[in-house]
């Protein structure tokens, strides 16, 4: 019985070479016809010389080849497939707890997204730079709750405007409605907000202020009253 194949080779010839000869000699093995050998394979293929995409495709369909079937490296890339595929799998069906403020905090950030402000621009008029007016009224509401007893409540900023009315650099004008402790000299605490406002924009923000407006909405009873009252 004639057990040599179309090309004449021995059985022996059939073998495939381990994945170690494989790395070795850097060359191509397939039970198909050998490609010649390469010095400089390519990377995006097995060392087999197939194409991983193409294995699995061919194994998703039922339509794997001998070789394939037979290749120690497309084997391998079945299998690893196989266990990343089935880890995914679990890892989808794992419950995940949901918060329940999940849509207010989502909202909220949608908010602040969207909701930025004017744009300050910063610099000289030729320097591709500004700040948004929520950033920079952040900055600003934080250097007025330094002061003792004060609650910035919100704080309002208008850039410099040229004769057509576009925002250009230059000095700011700046609105702040606050929270004051009941009994506080309003005129004094007011003069000091302002200049912890003119202060933190030059500092922190690099902004000049013209002006400082300061609604007191609120008075707000102190440590002391809190504590005379109970």
């Amino acid at each position: 019985m004639d057990m040599t194949n179309e090309a004449g080779d021995a059985p022996d010839a059939l073998r495939l070479p381990s994945a170690a000869e494989l790395l070795a000699t850097t060359r191509h093995a397939s039970a198909e016809p050998a490609a010649s050998a390469s010095a400089d394979p390519d990377p995006d293929l097995l060392p087999c010389g197939r194409d991983p995409e193409a294995v699995l495709e061919h194994a998703a369909a039922g339509e794997s080849d001998e070789h394939e079937r037979a290749c120690p490296e497309c084997q391998a890339l079945l299998r690893d497939h196989s266990v990343l595929d089935q880890v995914t799998r679990e890892w989808a069906e794992l419950p995940v707890p949901v918060p329940d403020d999940l849509g207010t905090r989502v909202m909220r950030l949608v908010r602040a997204e969207l909701h930025t402000g004017r744009l300050l621009p910063l610099g000289e008029p030729d320097e591709q730079l500004t700040l948004t007016e929520t950033a920079a009224a952040r900055t600003l509401r934080a250097a007025v709750d330094a002061e003792p007893g004060v609650q910035a409540r919100s704080c309002r900023i208008r850039p410099h405007e040229n004769r057509a009315g576009a925002a250009v650099p230059g000095p700011v004008t700046v609105r702040l409605s606050v929270g004051v402790p009941y009994g506080e000299p309003i005129h004094a605490l007011a003069d000091r907000l302002r200049e912890r406002v003119r202060r933190a924009a030059s500092e922190r923000l690099g902004l000049e202020v013209a002006k400082v407006d300061v609604d007191v909405v609120g008075l707000e009873p102190t440590a002391g009253d809190r504590e005379a009252d109970r």
